[in-house]
């Protein structure tokens, strides 16, 4: 029901703003943004999506919507709203002060 092709919008603590694309599949996820790509895992249930999400950047100029990091794992929790959307808190694993607010819609079905 959730597998597919989603877009997300980034909203981070220190303001700044970001959107990328995410496909979840069978408990795996890949995606990325304009700098930066996206491998982890996820699991719902209960109506709640909780995964580990390895964030890598592959291009030296970009910036994250959480400063100017380069490879980080964020811990991702939150509720599904419905099949088509959900929103959850990414925080990374050793600074929990530095979060972003995560925004899914489904765009595609797999």
């Amino acid at each position: 029901m959730y597998d597919g092709l989603w877009t997300v919008e980034f909203i981070s603590t220190i303001q700044r703003y970001g959107n990328g694309v995410l496909v979840l599949n069978q408990n795996r996820l890949f995606g990325g943004d304009a700098g930066y790509y996206y491998s982890g895992k996820y699991d719902i249930n209960d109506k709640k999506i909780e995964g580990d999400i390895h964030i890598t950047r592959y291009d030296r100029n970009s910036v994250s919507v959480l400063g100017s990091i380069s490879d980080f794992v964020l811990k991702m929790s939150g509720n599904i709203i419905d099949e088509n959307r959900f929103e959850a808190i990414g925080e990374i694993d050793n600074n929990p002060k530095a979060c972003i607010q995560i925004i899914g819609t489904k765009k595609e079905d797999l």
